[in-house]
């Protein structure tokens, strides 16, 4: 398919196609399918050995995305609407798309076909056209449009002839012609595709940024998709498996579908989780965007039991209940799907709730010469789960209560005893000593411990 507009007047007498833009391109064509899956040779060997048949299969394809059938002709006839896709400009290099229904091309060599594409190199281009594959294709005098709705149908007549038709019903303009094919056509495959074309000098072209196409009351020999062993089709890199186009389900009539360019899922963020120990209950909010020419974010899901079970929603609330059931790390899961199906990855925060009180201990007194190194040993108490540390404030006063000495220590580990060691430049005497205590969550000791300090 899909020759340059001189390259179409060499092989055809047909009036140069009304395009959308004025993008220029090089000679391309369409091929028969190029599988990278097994889905077709499956579904052949299956019949050969009279398997039963089965509902249908998934494949993949360097140049192919959307549906066929190749074991259950011969196929006389084939018809799809589809709604022409707008093509995203991403840049100056050449990419090209078509939408097309046909017949072979899937175990044959030979492919009867007709429609439209849409192409892009800086600026975006749309036009029509029909192919009798191995020959070139031949351009269709009719203006292409974003959004146009498009009907194209191909069938056989024995013993090589056939009709090619498209209509585009938003302009109300149809071509139609009758062309021979010139060896005997297998008739193996019906399809419905949108495809990356070949350049004139071999190797797949990039597919173009189409977003999404819905194809729609797809029939083959005058039956839905669903009434045959079909093959759903996924279009990935020549190069790599990455996926380029995949192609939905069957919608609820077994002659609906679309193929989409959109295979990268949206990204979550949550506001909330912050690292931090909580003495109360935590607010999340989920935000999910699309990637750019996305088709939107549909839903967001997070589960807090490992995974097991999942709620939709972007706002979620754990709880820090006072009889300390919710202490602990709080493992949130979450991720979002796109209007399309995609996926993210689960994505995981956590939560940490610690509404335990500290309870210091200085059940040890101390003593020390003036100007000799004291230490003071104390002790913080804290249940688990919660935070490992605290902060620690010591004080020493004075018989008459008068504050000698503070000092304040963070990132002290609970559970654990420790000594706060000074030079003591206290005068001799009989001083009182203080330990406070408050955790990561800010939750502060109900009493302070105390004991003496005798400086000599």
């Amino acid at each position: 398919m899909l020759v340059s507009i001189c390259a179409a007047a060499v092989l055809a007498a047909v009036a140069v196609p009304a395009a959308a833009s004025a993008a220029t391109r090089p000679p391309t064509h369409t091929e028969p399918l190029i599988t990278n899956g097994s889905g077709a040779a499956q579904a052949a060997s299956a019949r050969a050995a009279g398997a039963a048949a089965f509902a249908g299969t998934t494949t993949t394809s360097v140049n192919w995305s959307g549906y066929d059938d190749s074991t259950d002709g011969p196929f006389g006839t084939v018809t799809s609407t589809w709604v022409q896709p707008r093509v995203r400009v991403t840049g100056s290099t050449f990419s090209d798309a078509a939408f097309w229904v046909g017949l072979d091309g899937d175990n044959s060599d030979t492919v009867e076909q007709i429609g439209t594409e849409g192409y892009s190199e800086g600026v975006a281009g749309y036009d029509a056209w029909y192919e009798m594959y191995p020959l070139y294709p031949v351009a269709i005098d009719m203006a292409i449009h974003p959004g146009d709705v498009m009907t194209g149908t191909v069938a056989w007549a024995a013993p090589a002839s056939f009709t090619l038709t498209l209509t585009d019903t938003t302009t109300n303009q149809t071509f139609s012609t009758g062309q021979v094919m010139s060896m005997v056509p297998a008739l193996a495959s019906a399809e419905a595709i949108a495809e990356a074309p070949s350049s004139d000098s071999g190797g797949v072209l990039p597919v173009s940024d189409f977003a999404i196409v819905y194809f729609s009351g797809c029939s083959f020999n005058g039956q839905p998709i669903s009434a045959y062993d079909w093959n759903r089709i996924d279009m990935t890199s020549e190069y790599s498996d990455a996926l380029v186009a995949k192609t939905s389900d069957l919608g609820a009539d077994g002659a609906s579908f679309y193929v989409t360019t959109d295979v990268t899922p949206p990204t979550t963020t949550v506001v909330g989780a912050d690292g931090r120990w909580h003495d109360a209950a935590v607010n999340l909010r989920f935000v999910a965007h699309d990637n750019k020419g996305g088709q939107g974010v549909a839903s967001t899901s997070f589960s807090t039991d490992g995974g097991v079970t999942w709620s939709t929603g972007t706002a979620l609330t754990i709880p820090a209940p006072a009889d300390h059931s919710g202490d602990g790390v709080r493992v949130v899961r979450y991720r979002s799907t796109d209007k399309v199906g995609n996926v993210e990855v689960k994505r995981i925060c956590r939560v940490l709730i610690d509404t335990w009180r500290p309870t210091p201990v200085a059940n040890w007194a101390g003593s020390a010469r003036r100007g000799a190194r004291c230490s003071l040993r104390y002790l913080v108490r804290d249940p688990r789960p919660g935070s490992p540390t605290a902060t620690v404030t010591i004080r020493i006063v004075t018989s008459h209560g008068k504050l000698a000495h503070k000092a304040v220590l963070t990132g002290v580990t609970v559970d654990q005893v420790h000594s706060y060691a000074f030079t003591c430049r206290l005068p001799k005497g009989r001083y009182r000593f203080t330990v406070a205590a408050t955790d990561q969550a800010g939750n502060r000791q109900t009493a302070e411990a105390g004991n003496t300090l005798v400086v000599r």
